[in-house]
């Protein structure tokens, strides 16, 4: 591999590190995973982190992300913990959701997902029905996809 090659390499690596991604996929309908193996793994597991989220099942997102999982929304920043437990111990209560327009980009053994999150519930305010466009960074560590970094925000009401 030339000089050049392993520079481009090593730039492309740090710019999907930096990318942070969000999936508070809550998701009661699955998401048909097409296209190659990773992609196909990396939608299956967006559908599992999306049933956890609607059980509020802390164990299936700690399985999905890393130990060093950063997530970002417009509150702020949040470490693994305080990620699980926005996603697990938030007030409302997800009825149904569901991933739109997924996409995945795979570089290997690093990995973008792309989409937007619909979810239908009730909180204290009353019912709900949000859309959110999220970016999750996976990379295969320790032999599987683990979920490094989260971004999502949600999106303006479209008078759905």
């Amino acid at each position: 591999m030339t000089h050049r090659r392993i520079l481009i390499t090593r730039q492309l690596s740090i710019i999907l590190v930096a990318a942070l991604g969000a999936s508070t996929t809550l998701h009661a309908q699955q998401v048909r995973p097409a296209g190659s193996s990773t992609e196909r793994t990396l939608t299956a597991l967006e559908n599992q982190w999306a049933q956890g989220v609607i059980r509020r099942d802390a164990a299936i997102i700690k399985r999905l992300v890393a130990p060093r999982w950063i997530y970002s929304d417009e509150s702020g920043t949040m470490n693994r913990e305080q990620g699980i437990a926005a996603f697990t111990n938030g007030p409302d209560t997800v009825v149904t959701a569901g991933n739109d327009s997924m996409r995945v980009v795979s570089y290997g053994g690093t990995a973008v997902v792309t989409g937007i999150l619909w979810m239908r519930g009730h909180g204290a305010s009353g019912p709900f029905d949000r859309r959110y466009r999220y970016t999750d960074t996976w990379m295969r560590l320790d032999g599987r996809w683990q979920c490094i970094a989260s971004q999502d925000y949600l999106l303006p009401e479209t008078g759905r």
